[in-house]
């Protein structure tokens, strides 16, 4: 039942030969890739202004010059990564690059500061989303959490269909959202110039406003430097792109570079001509967002005032869809680590949908959690979010400017100038964002990438200690001593099975079966019992009438074989068992010793529910001892 649920929601399963079949073609690709940039625009403007705003009207002034910054910025990492992606055609993340120019550590570092961007932008966008919302409908506030976690678990199952498929979902969204705003910005600058809408003065702060310094001038910068995260999931995700790769990504980085430009500087010029800000309630809390703000601005008075829903629609959409770029590449990211045996292994399988599930999965319970610690705030959460992206921006570029100079390739001295500058400002911009945006939270990124790093460094000594411990070594064979325990619960046919497979590992001799007395009843329902043992003098034992029955069975249809009953005094089960075992392998001095766990598997799948599961626990427990080779004989219920 859990396998047809789980095929009903990704989908059937898709053949390895499909793989180039699922490769994205330009159109497709840039809301797959380039969402989350476009989305962007929608709250990097917004942030910036809330800085600004603090300083005053004379500060607000500087919105539009600040923004005239940002997209400079983003237009020499954007022709910066043009390199990248047909230096690597193969996928030039800021780790391959960072990793194969610079260095390991390097590499480590800009794959962890990555990975802890992809998470933060889930988190980002899925909040942004579902500020979208309640700013059109404010009775959804106290659920902004699970809308969160709702739209969460969406994207998780939308990306498990895979790449293909995620690319059809969402290019509707995307380009609707470019379009709206493009018809949003005209139509308030064309009500503008025409004397339609006359500016509103700007609102006053609310919490006392503080000088206009340059750290306030740069914390705008650097909240709407915002704008560019998401710009290098493209140089990560080459090899997704249809043949030829190199070329169809580079364009679709300059597609998405203009357009986000437009959308940036038109919505930022617009808010600034009508002093546009957020909407705050007493507590300080963001009711109503930039953007909404500003289409019942534009749209206010007019036969479309309609149309302000489709804003905030296209809006939720896009930016909710915007996590889908890290659902791309943390998963591909992931799967290289991986590789590089820097990750566990489970993240470079590739699953049943031609896409890597446990990274998929993985990243969705992340950012779910992180949803949960800051409660769905924006605001909260974008000081963390620009500080890691900027860190793999600076690596990257930096390690295809030692690139060029390694190799001088033609032309090598112009593509160095262009790799430098671009981690020149990159790293002036991510230093900015540090100084900025350290008490807000920007720490809290340090720490998570530091702590990443840590633990990626000791994945891979764990695997490289591993490697050396396997390699395959000579030894003349020698006989082992060895010896096989069942585990008698009862004697039925599912015991008497795991007798018969014993039998076909060692003689019978070398077979002992084992029975743990875990009956609670009180000692008066005991029978003391004299038992004699050849060479031994007797001893008095306590049996149960279940016990001596069952030695009675034992002796009927197994006589061949001895069973020794131990009992439990507390009622467990584990620990005599491991005690027994350690006991046998001590007295015998065994070399190996198999141990059978006989289990009857019952036909439908809530008879599960109805047993103890013991061979479960038990296989759990022993699994982790030395010289112990634990084998379940299932015997199989019929109708």
């Amino acid at each position: 039942m859990l396998g047809r649920i789980w095929r009903f929601l990704v989908g059937p399963v898709l053949s390895t030969r499909r793989v180039r079949h699922e490769r994205l073609p330009v159109w497709l690709a840039l809301p797959v890739f380039a969402s989350d940039a476009l989305s962007s625009s929608a709250y990097a403007t917004e942030e910036m202004m809330l800085v600004l705003w603090s300083a005053g009207e004379e500060a607000l002034r500087l919105a539009f010059p600040i923004s005239l910054a940002v997209v400079t910025l983003l237009f020499i990492v954007v022709f910066s990564y043009r390199q990248t992606v047909y230096a690597y055609p193969q996928g030039g993340g800021a780790f391959i690059v960072s990793r194969e120019n610079l260095g390991e550590f390097w590499g480590i570092l800009a794959a962890s500061a990555l990975l802890v961007g992809y998470v933060l932008t889930v988190a980002v966008s899925i909040a942004a989303g579902v500020n979208a919302i309640i700013s059109a409908f404010p009775a959804l506030l106290p659920y902004r959490v699970e809308l969160c976690l709702l739209f969460i678990a969406f994207m998780t199952i939308v990306n498990l269909r895979g790449a293909r498929e995620s690319g059809l979902v969402f290019a509707p969204p995307t380009y609707g959202f470019v379009l709206t705003f493009a018809i949003l910005i005209l139509v308030g600058l064309a009500r503008g110039f025409a004397g339609d809408i006359q500016p509103a003065p700007y609102p006053p702060y609310g919490e006392g406003t503080q000088a206009l310094t340059w750290l306030v001038i740069l914390t705008a910068f650097a909240r709407g430097c915002s704008a560019l995260t998401g710009v290098e999931a493209i140089s990560d995700g080459v090899a997704a792109f249809r043949a030829p790769e190199s070329r169809n990504a580079a364009l679709t980085l300059l597609l998405m570079a203009i357009i986000l430009a437009g959308l940036v500087l038109g919505i930022t010029y617009t808010a600034s001509y009508f002093h546009v800000l957020p909407l705050k309630n007493e507590h300080g809390e963001i009711v109503e967002t930039l953007t909404s703000r500003l289409a019942r601005t534009v749209l206010e008075g007019t036969p479309f005032e309609w149309f302000y829903y489709v804003v905030q629609a296209a809006t939720m959409l896009i930016l909710i869809l915007a996590a889908n770029t890290a659902y791309v590449d943390f998963p591909r990211l992931s799967s290289v680590l991986a590789n590089a045996q820097y990750a566990p292994r489970q993240l470079a399988n590739l699953g049943d949908r031609l896409v890597f599930n446990n990274g998929i999965i993985l990243l969705g319970i992340l950012s779910a959690l992180l949803i949960i610690y800051f409660r769905g705030d924006t605001h909260s959460l974008i000081p963390l979010y620009a500080v890691g992206v900027f860190i793999g921006f600076t690596l990257s570029q930096a390690g295809m400017a030692r690139r060029f100079a390694r190799l001088k390739p033609p032309g090598w001295r112009i593509g160095m100038t262009i790799s430098g500058f671009g981690a020149f400002t990159t790293g002036l911009v991510f230093m900015t964002q540090l100084i900025a945006n350290f008490r807000y939270g920007a720490w809290i990124t340090l720490l998570a990438i530091g702590v990443l790093m840590f633990l990626l460094f000791k994945v891979h000594e764990h695997y490289m200690e591993m490697k050396v411990q396997l390699q395959p070594r000579y030894t003349p064979p020698r006989p082992l001593r060895h010896k096989v325990l069942v585990l008698v619960p009862s004697v039925h046919q599912g015991v008497l099975q795991a007798l018969d497979y014993a039998r076909t590992l060692v003689p019978p001799e070398r077979i002992e079966a084992l029975h743990i007395n875990v009956d609670p009843r009180p000692p008066a329902v005991y029978r003391r019992v004299l038992k004699r043992t050849k060479g031994e003098e007797p001893e008095l034992h306590l049996v149960t009438p279940a016990v001596e029955r069952l030695q009675h069975e034992w002796q009927t249809f197994v006589p061949d074989i001895p069973l020794k009953v131990i009992d439990s005094e507390h009622r467990s089960l584990v620990k005599p068992i491991e005690d027994y075992i350690d006991e046998l392998l001590e007295r015998e001095q065994l070399d190996q010793l198999t141990v059978i766990i006989p289990e009857f598997y019952p036909r439908k799948w809530w008879h599960h529910l109805l047993h103890n599961q013991s061979a479960w626990i038990l296989r759990l427990a022993l699994m982790k001892k030395r010289k112990v080779v634990v084998s379940t004989v299932r015997y199989f219920l019929e109708r």
